[in-house]
């Protein structure tokens, strides 16, 4: 611009010119990249001068005294120096639109525009894909014998008449057979081949030879090999294993036997003779085709079948008291006062007191089990110590008996005796003289007088006591009492 001249917007213009000094500039209008132009938008080529601008289309500047042309962004100087043209982004591939989208140029920039494509059977409307009616639009091809029927994005074609079961109608409308034999899958089943016919089809059954040793599969499409060891039709023999072979078989012999070329057989394998004592423990038992080890009484096949381990009869409880397990057996024992039944288990109770062992009890032996016990009579005696005698019970020492305190008691054996007795006359009780054995408590009373004589002659003490007793041995009267729990014994004493 000149120098009295500033750079502003006119009215009107999107360009930028050069004003003379008082025209005001307009607020600089917003150019969009993306946005379409109005219709009042400058041509792409600006072929003249506008005033303001002096030899510029669009932007004017002085650099050193001399004018200098500039264009927008989205325009490029032509090569005149003055005149500007728009810039195709679409073409020189400058714009950012995506893969989806479609370049418009617009003056000054470019728009993208989203690409919209419609499916086989469908038109874009007003950015909306719709169903075109091919029945309408007569874009069909369905024949003469055929009604056209829109679908969604398509269209079918009915038959104007109906054909029969097996029949379909062609493009012209006529009835024609349907080969179900290539049109349905698996029409018939194995082993059967299909043979079309008019309206219909038949199944029949394939026929195929097969050479001994085959027979036909299924679906009859090949041979396949007879097992004769699964079928049992093989002739193996005994002792002899059945291998299929293709179109056969083979007969060979078992484990435990051997081949016998005379007999033309199998015959067992006596192990137990061919291997005496290295087979088993103890006793060997041949099979047929193989053996058996077993065991004695009282022994068990171990768990590898060929040694023996002996048993323990004891767990069983075969006794009816002791048990003692020995190698190969047992041995049944008894508790002391029994012994052992002839059956070799039971244990039977010893009547000691039946049996002739000498005097077990003085009185009465009693049997209990296993053992015995002696007993005493029921009043009178108790146990010893020693378990075996009787001793007698005094039962005026220990005072068990009922005698009255008139009477004196009298320890006899096994009981007592309660005896009471007076004196006569010028006699008194001297002293009680018990003797063991015939006589019992005998009370002797001697007369006053010989007592004198004793006193006053001592020296001739035993001569008079003996003359005394002498003299007196007729007077006295000894009358023994009644015992038990009531005695009534009296003395007395006749002078």
């Amino acid at each position: 611009c000149e120098a009295h001249q500033h750079l502003s917007y006119p009215c009107g213009h999107v360009f930028l010119t050069c004003c003379e000094e008082g025209e005001e500039g307009l607020a600089p209008p917003t150019i969009k990249k993306k946005q379409r132009p109005q219709p009042t938008a400058l041509p792409k080529k600006v072929l003249q001068w506008s005033a303001g601008n002096g030899p510029c289309s669009q932007q004017c500047s002085v650099v050193r005294g001399l004018a200098q042309c500039s264009c927008f962004p989205g325009f490029s100087l032509m090569a005149n120096g003055h005149t500007c043209e728009d810039v195709n982004e679409c073409v020189t591939n400058t714009h950012t639109c995506q893969a989806n989208e479609r370049c418009v140029n617009t003056v000054g920039g470019f728009v993208c525009e989203r690409q919209i494509s419609c499916s086989s059977g469908y038109q874009l409307r007003n950015g909306v894909c719709e169903d075109i009616d091919e029945c309408v639009t007569r874009t069909h091809n369905c024949g003469m014998g055929f009604q056209c029927q829109n679908t969604d994005g398509s269209f079918t074609c009915n038959p104007k008449q109906g054909c029969l079961t097996g029949f379909t109608q062609d493009s012209h409308g006529n009835c024609i057979d349907i080969d179900e034999c290539s049109s349905v899958k698996e029409p018939c089943t194995s082993g059967f081949n299909c043979i079309n016919t008019v309206g219909s089809y038949t199944c029949q059954r394939k026929i195929i030879m097969c050479s001994r040793g085959y027979h036909s599969s299924p679906d009859g499409a090949r041979c396949i090999d007879v097992d004769e060891c699964q079928t049992s039709t093989h002739r193996c023999g005994e002792g002899q294993i059945c291998h299929n072979l293709p179109g056969s078989y083979r007969c060979d012999c078992q484990t435990g036997y051997q081949y016998d070329a005379v007999r033309q057989l199998c015959m067992d394998v006596n192990e137990c003779w061919r291997y005496p004592g290295r087979l088993c423990a103890q006793t060997c038992d041949n099979t047929p085709g193989s053996y058996q080890c077993s065991c004695t009484t009282g022994f068990s096949l171990a768990f590898d079948g060929k040694n023996c381990e002996d048993i323990n009869e004891c767990d069983s409880n075969p006794c009816s008291q002791e048990c003692a397990n020995m190698y190969g057996s047992y041995q049944c024992y008894c508790q002391m006062g029994y012994y052992l039944k002839e059956d070799g288990h039971t244990c039977e109770d010893i009547d000691e007191c039946s049996q002739s062992i000498g005097n077990l009890c003085a009185f009465q032996c009693v049997n209990v089990p296993g053992s015995y016990t002696c007993a005493c009579p029921p009043l009178g005696y108790s146990m010893s110590p020693n378990g075996r005698t009787c001793q007698d019970i005094d039962e005026c020492a220990i005072g068990s008996h009922n005698c009255s305190a008139s009477q004196t008691c009298f320890n006899i054996q096994g009981g007592f005796r309660c005896l009471s007795f007076a004196c006569p006359d010028n006699y008194r009780r001297v002293s009680d003289i018990n003797f063991s054995g015939f006589i019992n408590n005998i009370f002797v009373c001697v007369s006053q007088i010989c007592q004198r004589l004793f006193f006053f002659f001592f020296f001739f003490f035993f001569f008079f006591f003996m003359i005394c007793l002498i003299l007196s041995r007729n007077k006295v009267l000894l009358h023994n009492g009644e015992t038990g729990n009531h005695p009534d014994a009296h003395a007395h004493l006749l002078y």
